[in-house]
Parts: C-alpha cells; sequence; structure tokens
C-alpha cells in the first residue's frame, strides 16, 4: 500500500469529501449547507478602497466575468497577469524579489518553496471575514502542506482539480476501470500524444509501479527521498526520453493544452480538467477521466507577495472571491472546483456533468493527492525535465 505522509492524507481526506459534496450536488441535494455571509457593513468597508490591483496568476484564472463584476461591484480595477506554470510564477516573483505584482496563485505544493525565496508575505486573516466560507478542511489541510508556517498564513486555498487522461473521442476510447497512464505510451497514437516533461514522469512513474516496473510506493516516497526520487523520476525520464517520438508536442497551461489537440493533432494526453472542460463545453469531442492509477489531485491559492503596494485591495478581493456566488461564477468560467462552500448552488448543469463523467464509481477512493515540493525536489526534478527537453 502506498504510504503518504500525515499532510497528504489529510489533503486527500478534504478533496475526496468535496468530490463526495459535489456528487451529492448531483442527486440534487445541497453540497455544503446554509451558508451565511459577513455582516454587510464589514464588507462594504472592505470594499470601500477602490484604486487598482494586480494579480500574478495562471493562464484562465481571471476570467472576464468575474473581473468585470469585480470591478462593477467595488471599483477596484484588477489588473491580470498570467503565468502557465509554477516555475515561471516562483522564478519571476524570485527575481523581482517578490514585488511587482500585489497577489499570486501559487500550487499549494510550492508555497513552501515561495515562503523560502522571500517571494510572500503574512496575511492579515482578520482582514477577510468571509475566510469563514471557505470549507474548514481546505483550510486546515493547506496549511499541512506548507501554507501556514509558524503560525502565520501565507497563502489560502483558492480551487482544486486534478491531471489525468484527456482524449478526442472521434480517435481514441478509454474505458473507466481500465484507462490507465500506460495508454499514453500505446504505439497506436505515436506522434499524437501531448504531455509536459514533469507530468510525464510522475504519470510514467505510477503507471511503473502497478506493472511492477518500479517498487510500490516509490514515487510517493520522492517528495521526501532523494534516492526514491533518482529511483522513480529518473526511470520514468529514461523511458519518456527513449519513447519521446510518441510526443507530438509538449503542453504548459491552458493554451499549450487546448492547441494540442485542436491545432497539433493530439489525440491522448495527460493534462488539467479545466482545459478540456472547457473544450467540452464549446462542443469539441474531447472527454476526460480518471485512471486506474488515480487521478493527480491539486490545490491551488491566493497569496499577498512580499512587495505588494495595494494591500487593502487584495483583501478585498480575496474577500469577495470568497463569496459563494463569487465562487461559483469563478469556477464557471475556469471550470476548475472553487473551495468556497455552497459556490455548487452558483455553477451550470455541465459543470456537475463533466464532474461525474470524469470522476465515476470509485474514482474519488483512486485520487493522488501530490506532496510538497521543497526546493532541493524541485531541482532535482527540473534536472531530469530539462534533460527529457534536450533529448
Amino acid at each position: 500500500m502506498t504510504v503518504m505522509n500525515r499532510g497528504q492524507r489529510s489533503a486527500l481526506a478534504t478533496v475526496r469529501a468535496a468530490q463526495r459534496s459535489r456528487r451529492a450536488v448531483l442527486k440534487g441535494a445541497l453540497a455544503a449547507g446554509a451558508v451565511g455571509l459577513a455582516a454587510p457593513g464589514i464588507v462594504r468597508k472592505a470594499f470601500a478602497s477602490s484604486g487598482e490591483l494586480k494579480w500574478f496568476t495562471w493562464d484562465g484564472y481571471a476570467p472576464q466575468p468575474m473581473v468585470d463584476r469585480f470591478r462593477e461591484e467595488t471599483g477596484i480595477d484588477l489588473q491580470v497577469t498570467t503565468y502557465a506554470s509554477n516555475e515561471d510564477c516562483l522564478n519571476k516573483l524570485k527575481a523581482a524579489g517578490g514585488s511587482g505584482w500585489d497577489m499570486a496563485s501559487p500550487s499549494i505544493a510550492w508555497v513552501a518553496a515561495h515562503v523560502d525565496s522571500g517571494n510572500l508575505g503574512a496575511i492579515d486573516v482578520d482582514k477577510l471575514p468571509n475566510l469563514s466560507q471557505v470549507a474548514p478542511s481546505f483550510l486546515k489541510q493547506s496549511g499541512a502542506l506548507g501554507a501556514e508556517r509558524d503560525g502565520k498564513w501565507y497563502a489560502l486555498p483558492w480551487d482544486w482539480g486534478t491531471e489525468a487522461l484527456a482524449y478526442n473521442t472521434d480517435e481514441v476510447t478509454l474505458e473507466y476501470g481500465v484507462a490507465s497512464y500506460g495508454d499514453i505510451w500505446d504505439e497506436a497514437y505515436k506522434g499524437r500524444m501531448l504531455t509536459r516533461q514533469r507530468s510525464s514522469m510522475i504519470c510514467t512513474g505510477l503507471w511503473m509501479e502497478r506493472i511492477g516496473e518500479l517498487p510500490e510506493g516509490t514515487m510517493r516516497k520522492a517528495y521526501d527521498d532523494p534516492d526514491a526520487l533518482a529511483l522513480g523520476y529518473g526511470k520514468a525520464a529514461e523511458y519518456t526520453i527513449a519513447h519521446k517520438d510518441q510526443i507530438v508536442n509538449w503542453w504548459k497551461g491552458t493554451a499549450d493544452t487546448q492547441s494540442g489537440f485542436l491545432q497539433d493533432g493530439a489525440a491522448i494526453g495527460q493534462t488539467w480538467d479545466g482545459p478540456i472542460f472547457q473544450m467540452k463545453n464549446d462542443g469539441y469531442p474531447m472527454q476526460y477521466v480518471a485512471p486506474v492509477e488515480g487521478a493527480l489531485a491539486w490545490i491551488d491559492t491566493v497569496a499577498v507577495t512580499a512587495g505588494a503596494e495595494n494591500l487593502e485591495q487584495a483583501y478585498a478581493f480575496i474577500n469577495w472571491a470568497f463569496m459563494p456566488e463569487n465562487g461559483g461564477l469563478a469556477s464557471t468560467h475556469t471550470t476548475y472546483n472553487s473551495v468556497v462552500k455552497g459556490f455548487d448552488d452558483y455553477v451550470p448543469e455541465s459543470f456537475k456533468k463533466n464532474f461525474a463523467e470524469a470522476y465515476p464509481e470509485d474514482a474519488v477512493d483512486r485520487l493522488w493527492m501530490q506532496g510538497i515540493e521543497y526546493p532541493w525536489f524541485l531541482e532535482k526534478r527540473q534536472e531530469l525535465a530539462d534533460k527529457i527537453s534536450a533529448a
């Protein structure tokens, strides 16, 4: 049985609980009961600052309807700069000394590296009355995975999702319970598979564990043990390099993922869920499903940068975003899952349908929660990713 540390076990339990709540919604029940907002006077005071706010976030995380509503309701001009990877976010903030933007949205696994690099400032939670609207389990487990240090919060959970199998239904048929990360290496899809360097390693490693090519638990141990990282990621990197003609292109973010299928001719791949759900909603013949090894679960955050110049505006935005209707608005347009209680009441049926099709039967229990990625881990993994790129 795969061994997780306490933070990883708790975080996985959090995501499982959230997904079970979604399934309840699919059956017509409320996901999170009654929600009480902060006192209107407190909210108005938080919104009284107007001015501007600069957010450094993921491609696709600031949909225009959300930006427009925030400006209309607060008077604050939200200016957005996007990145396509956690590497970009970490390196650009570090190079700028944690300045240039007021907020950032690193994945929870990367928050420790940001704090160690001096990129983030401590968050004054007393200025966020609507923090109570975030599901408590997400707060607890985000803290366990590096968002809280020495009694101070440096990031708050924002949304969550997975990485799993994506495919064009006109060309590929995958069945839940049989579909595996190994399917992306099927010779039938030679030159038509889409992935990214570091994801190809973890997914290939998990597949190798399942078929006995790696000791069970190797990829889990890699987060804490350099020798396990060298073994698991190293062997997966070698496999990726040896079969590089399988890959049509690499993706870094939403745009690359979608163009990979729409323009580059990809038929199958390992991707995030959001870009594929967006394509499904737009009528493209796409599907997304969890493999037998387990979909990779992640949590993204919202944080205040160390050099933030518009702090009051940042707190106003975070407080505004932690209202259920605004969590639902963001989820509707990004197709990722908000951590705000009751956001399910503000998403369309297509959102719920995509979720049910991606995670049928026991997919919730097979989720694979990624661990804390400390600087030494990032450095070693990046060396292998660069080796793949240069092959």
